[in-house]
């Protein structure tokens, strides 16, 4: 494979590109300069075109997926109920890749388990999406999971993906976030391994992360708010704000806890029409209908 339009070939010949359509509900994204209606009512798979090609990144509010190849494993394990495709196809545009060096490749891992699921598999989801949906980005996290190799031995997988394989054309690797319109059709590189190439995930110059994955649901209810609040006050670096936790239940009973709460402050008179909180990666989303709709709209 050569770029995002082989690859996306590539995908339907092995059955991994395609996922059932989104829902038909159309979204309004609002323009972050007059807070007007945008001329056209897009889907949650174009949300992206409505946004001028200067918006910085940091000003937009992008839903996400924590762990999000995390489907298999059991109540405890799985943090997703849909496939990578599927998630782009509802709107995510933020992926946390948990990779385990094995073989010299990468396997999708959530601690010991094995998702049945290669990087190579969501390089192909993510090239046939963005080849369909040129306006639109994805921001990856990237990092080593259920393995300890060395940072170097990490950097050569991934670049033997990159270089071997035929994916250098689908990343915007640098040590800045782009503009919006410097990463349509591609894949925005957030290295979480010292051995990365490309803009360090969790640079405290760069990055406010909110990731209190321990933390009982009512104490991290309140950690959320007061992470939107500060993406609203406090503006300038990029905001993320995980949802998920795995303390005292499993993450979908967390989740299905977390998420109403979450869906009823986003759409609050506190934040309305306030833009830029940030990437917000969240367990099974797909679970609480219009929840990243919500998120959406504070574009």
């Amino acid at each position: 494979m050569t770029g995002a339009l082989t690859a996306a070939a590539g995908a339907t010949a092995l059955g991994l590109g395609a996922a059932a359509p989104a829902s038909a509900r159309g979204l309004t994204v609002r323009t972050p300069a007059t807070r007007t209606p945008a001329t056209r009512t897009l889907g949650p798979q174009d949300w992206m075109a409505a946004l001028p090609d200067s918006t910085a990144l940091q000003r937009m509010t992008i839903p996400g997926t924590h762990d999000s190849g995390a489907r298999l494993g059991g109540l405890y394990v799985a943090c997703q109920n849909t496939s990578i495709a599927e998630q782009l196809d509802s709107g995510i545009r933020f992926l946390d890749v948990r990779c385990r060096v094995t073989g010299g490749s990468f396997a999708i891992h959530h601690a010991a388990f094995f998702q049945n699921l290669m990087f190579g598999d969501v390089l192909v989801a993510c090239a046939a999406f963005l080849a369909a949906h040129p306006s639109e980005t994805v921001l990856m996290r990237v990092k080593q999971e259920y393995s300890t190799e060395s940072d170097a031995t990490f950097r050569a997988v991934f670049d033997d993906y990159l270089d071997h394989r035929g994916w250098r054309p689908l990343f915007r690797i640098a040590d800045t976030l782009p503009t919006l319109g410097q990463a349509r059709g591609r894949v925005v590189l957030l290295a979480d391994n010292a051995g990365l190439p490309g803009l360090r995930y969790g640079d405290g110059g760069v990055f406010d992360i909110q990731d209190d994955y321990n933390t009982e649901p009512f104490a991290k209810r309140g950690r959320i708010e007061d992470q939107f609040r500060k993406a609203v006050q406090q503006p300038g670096k990029l905001f993320v704000n995980y949802t998920s936790t795995a303390a005292y239940m499993p993450p979908r009973w967390n989740s299905d806890r977390l998420n109403p709460q979450v869906h009823a402050f986003v759409d609050g008179a506190e934040l309305a029409g306030r833009t830029g909180l940030g990437i917000v990666p969240m367990d099974f989303p797909n679970t609480r209908s219009g929840l990243v709709a919500s998120l959406i709209r504070h574009n």
